[in-house]
């Protein structure tokens, strides 16, 4: 084989490695934002948080919270609200997902910013500026916003019977 004929070889299949290499990338790169994870990773899962019990979180473990009378229909948290309080985001096109053991219907809403925000059971999700690492639950109670619970609580005051999610203290 010609000298020639192997370097041509050598740069299409570089290019071809490359192209593979790229398209591995841009998957594990796609994620939703607040730290949530990937399409490989679910977009919320259940943890336990101290007394809380099982609360969901995000693919980094930061717990998520609603805030009391907010709906998908009705985005209350926004400018200042939503520094404190970033909301869960994914990218246009992006399902969010829900691992197993997380009962509740997951889905998105758009934001007045145009953003697509996470909701559990309708309710629009938020992680807090305060919690500086997984497994804490700083904003529980804080301006009118809870842990999401998959048990039926809010962790503030027991379960609610009948309920598969707890966003009603």
């Amino acid at each position: 084989m010609s000298v020639s004929r192997r370097v041509t070889m050598g740069v299409g299949l570089l290019v071809a490695g490359s192209v593979a290499l790229a398209a591995c990338g841009s998957n594990a790169t796609t994620s939703a934002s607040s730290g949530s994870g990937g399409s490989a990773s679910p977009t919320l899962r259940a943890q336990k948080v101290g007394s809380l019990g099982s609360v969901l979180v995000n693919s980094s473990g930061m717990t998520l919270y609603f805030l009391k009378g907010e709906t998908a229909g009705n985005i209350r948290c926004t400018g200042s609200c939503a520094t404190q309080w970033p909301p869960l985001t994914v990218a246009a096109g992006v399902e969010p997902t829900a691992a197993s053991g997380v009962p509740g219907q997951v889905g998105t809403t758009q934001r007045p910013d145009g953003t697509l925000q996470v909701t559990y059971d309708g309710k629009p999700l938020y992680t807090f500026v305060g919690d500086s690492g997984a497994g804490q639950a700083t904003g529980q109670g804080v301006a009118n916003f809870f842990a999401a619970t998959v048990n039926g609580s809010s962790g503030s005051s027991g379960s609610q019977s009948g309920s598969s999610s707890g966003y009603y203290p």
